[in-house]
């Protein structure tokens, strides 16, 4: 069963702002980069007073801004992967390993796992490739003595480190990862010649986490051959080997331990740790490091049979292979196969000794060098808990209204794997990548949404979904009832159609949304418009934003709908104009962008009704049922529900927006599609016009033959600069064109 009703409840409780603008809501997306610079009048501003303006001037902010003073003056909402953990461990990781084992919970169950070795294409070699997916450990490096801050070897190897030069005053060589490992590959510029080593770890830490008491592991393999080899250490791995920060937290470089200008271990954070020594009674021949690695946990593979893409068009730059693990072979339940165990498993095609190893990584598919990403257990109650708890603290702290995520559609389907062979999953009992994995993960990550909406009731829980109707077969209908704030990324076009993929018959999802009580960002792009085919002007570009602002108010709920105006392109901020991305340059984007005189334009509140004698438009859906669809009819935008099999539960409920056909060509693409077409809707102290085609986009469109609408009472018409005309019985109105009328 959908939870509608109750999550209605949580919705409307909401804390809302009063609206900035007479007639709508608008919203700042992603701020940040804030400059000097100056306004559309040429007059100097400040960064601060562009965050100033940014609060004063939106109902919302879907990001955050650096001061929390600055979050508590609006309506803010952060970032939150619910998704993912990084393997390389930072603050998230280390509070929730913290808080599980304080309540006794496995961090480990807060991961997907395969359970079986799977051979995964990667498709951009950069991701992670400074993480442990490239065998990087966290951090390495070297102290003077046992109270040394230390030397970072940050730079890229090859090295000639000097790191055992002080081993007489406890001068040691340091390795950190966020999980426990059996081995390392070492490599020398200059070997040992005599001497010995040894490998130590924290047994025990005291009350701030730093590590107490050090124990040398045994060393089964020494293939350096007491380090006058380039070859790999190994050992057991002990059942005390305790995460241990190496520094008290004081800051201090000398006599507050190591954190080698790491702000994460000096602030508290733990991390497994490797402590080298060396020690001899020839100083002269000591060896010099080369290079430090972890094993070779997720193998690079060269398939002479294998495709070179993807199945969604992706060059498959290499071949990556993830071990599985074999749970049941874990008898004392530590997440690690011990000799014995891994021999006497079950499963040999599973191949894990560590269970770490055997995490779902979308190889390729991250964001950076430094992304290590694996897919969390969303169905893992802990994990709610967990993760609910986390988030109400650090909102509280920011002084944010709630978090958004951003990557809804890169989760577990054939977007982000493509299986060569192996790859179930052991928590699902699904192959990554299939479409059964995607449904049922999409599933998973939709409820635990809903369920972490539930716990931060008075939060905004937010999404960035794409631009087809969530309810239809092109949509992801899983995510139609996970949030109680959604964010249409690049959603209106100046030359927006009347239907296709998407278009304005198929954007009643938000009506939807809206009669649950739940909110909707319209973003707005000049993609498709007048900027993008003709070039950068000014008036270019107001009728650009005239046009995407009279659609957001064709579809618009108060108090529930916002509106954003972006340029073109996906790189978001507060940085000033250039002559790429505006008609004048060196004013702030968000000053520049939201067209501030329009928005001033007081049209009233939407009318609920449509003059006698006019038609409303209908709704339409991409179907499965019984053939597939693109343009079934499901209603009309008068109805206050719609009904058809492929909807859940058959029925949704919406708030009518009253939009009609003010004009319309005899002509139709479908049933209901006009080839040409106005749009209008009522306001109570206005109307609302806009022109379009059914398809949009249409370059020619916009030289098409300006259509003349009569109106029933003369009415002042609104220039795309907001300045307002004499009283006109009639309008002529072109392609894509948006109008404002008062009455």
């Amino acid at each position: 069963m959908k939870h509608i009703v109750p999550l209605a409840v949580f919705f409307a409780s909401l804390p809302l702002i009063a609206a900035q603008d007479p007639s709508a809501n608008t919203a700042i997306v992603l701020p940040g980069l804030h400059e000097n610079g100056v306004d559309l009048s040429g007059s100097a501003v400040s960064s601060q007073n562009v965050i100033d303006w940014e609060i004063n001037h939106s109902d919302l902010v879907f990001g955050s801004y650096a001061d929390t003073a600055d979050n508590q003056r609006t309506q803010a909402v952060g970032y939150m992967y619910n998704q993912k953990l990084e393997m390389n461990s930072n603050w998230l990781e280390h509070e929730l390993r913290e808080k599980a084992e304080q309540q006794g919970i496995d961090f480990e169950d807060l991961f997907l796992h395969f359970a079986e070795d799977t051979v995964l294409a990667e498709v951009d070699t950069t991701h992670g490739e400074n993480t442990i997916l490239n065998r990087k450990p966290m951090i390495v490096g070297y102290t003077a003595n046992e109270d040394h801050a230390g030397f970072w070897l940050y730079q890229a190897p090859p090295w000639d480190a000097d790191v055992f030069d002080n081993f007489a005053s406890g001068g040691a060589l340091y390795v950190y990862h966020s999980e426990p490992f059996d081995r390392l590959v070492l490599k020398f510029s200059k070997y040992a010649q005599g001497g010995e080593f040894w490998v130590e770890y924290p047994s025990s830490i005291d009350g701030n986490g730093k590590a107490l008491t050090w124990e040398r592991f045994t060393i089964t393999k020494d293939k350096t051959l007491n380090m006058t080899k380039n070859q790999n250490v190994i050992w057991s791995v002990p059942t005390d080997w305790v995460r241990a920060t190496t520094h008290d937290g004081s800051g201090a470089s000398y006599g507050g331990g190591q954190y080698f200008g790491s702000t994460y271990l000096q602030d508290g954070g733990k991390l497994y740790v490797a402590r080298i020594r060396w020690s001899g009674s020839d100083p002269e021949h000591r060896p010099r490091l080369k290079e430090v690695k972890l094993k070779n946990s997720f193998q690079t593979l060269k398939l002479t049979d294998a495709p070179t893409e993807t199945t969604d068009g992706k060059t498959i730059e290499r071949w990556r292979k993830v071990r599985g693990f074999d749970e049941s072979a874990d008898l004392d339940g530590d997440n690690y196969l011990s000799w014995s165990e891994y021999k006497n498993r079950s499963n040999k095609q599973a191949t894990a000794r560590f269970r770490w190893e055997s995490r779902v990584v979308p190889f390729g598919r991250m964001w950076n060098q430094n992304s290590s990403w694996a897919l969390t257990n969303l169905a893992n109650p802990n994990y709610l808990a967990l993760m609910s708890d986390y988030y109400a603290s650090t909102w509280s702290e920011r002084g944010l209204n709630g978090a958004y995520n951003d990557d809804t559609n890169k989760l577990l389907g054939p977007n982000q794997f493509h299986v060569y062979s192996g790859g179930r999953v052991a928590e699902l009992d699904v192959v990554a990548g299939s479409e059964a994995a995607d449904q049922l993960y999409q599933s998973q990550f939709a409820k635990f949404m809903q369920e972490l909406s539930v716990r931060q009731s008075n939060s905004l829980i937010s999404v960035n979904v794409g631009t087809a109707n969530l309810l239809g077969r092109n949509g992801q209908q899983a995510l139609a009832e996970a949030a109680s704030l959604y964010l249409r990324e690049h959603y209106i076009f100046p030359s927006t159609g009347f239907s296709g993929y998407a278009g304005i018959a198929k954007y009643w999802d938000n009506s939807v949304f809206a009669s649950d009580g739940r909110s909707v960002i319209f973003q707005a792009s000049t993609r498709y418009g007048r900027v993008q085919y003709f070039g950068n002007s000014q008036d270019n570009w107001q009728q650009d934003q005239y046009a995407a602002l009279a659609i957001y108010y064709l579809n618009s709920h108060p108090e529930l709908s916002f509106f954003n105006q972006w340029n073109n392109g996906y790189v978001y901020g507060s940085e000033n104009t250039s002559s790429d991305n505006f008609w004048q340059s060196g004013v702030p984007k968000n000053m520049a962008y939201q067209p501030s005189a329009l928005l001033a334009v007081d049209l009233g509140q939407p009318a609920q009704q449509i003059p006698e004698g006019y038609e409303p438009i209908p709704l339409m859906l991409s179907t499965e049922t019984p053939y597939p669809a693109d343009y079934t009819v499901v209603g009309d935008a008068s109805q206050t529900s719609v009904v058809h099999a492929d909807l859940p539960e058959g029925i949704s409920h919406l708030l009518p927006t009253y939009t009609y056909f003010l004009y319309q060509s005899e002509s139709t693409v479908v049933t209901g599609g006009p080839e040409d077409m106005v749009l209008a809707r009522e306001f109570t102290k206005g109307k609302v016009l806009y022109r379009t085609d059914f398809f949009g986009k249409s370059r020619d469109f916009y030289q098409s033959e300006p259509v003349t609408v009569y109106l029933d009472t003369p009415m002042r018409v609104v220039g795309a600069d907001g300045q307002v005309g004499d009283y006109v019985e009639e309008v002529t109105i072109g392609g894509y064109q948006g109008l404002f009328l008062l009455y």
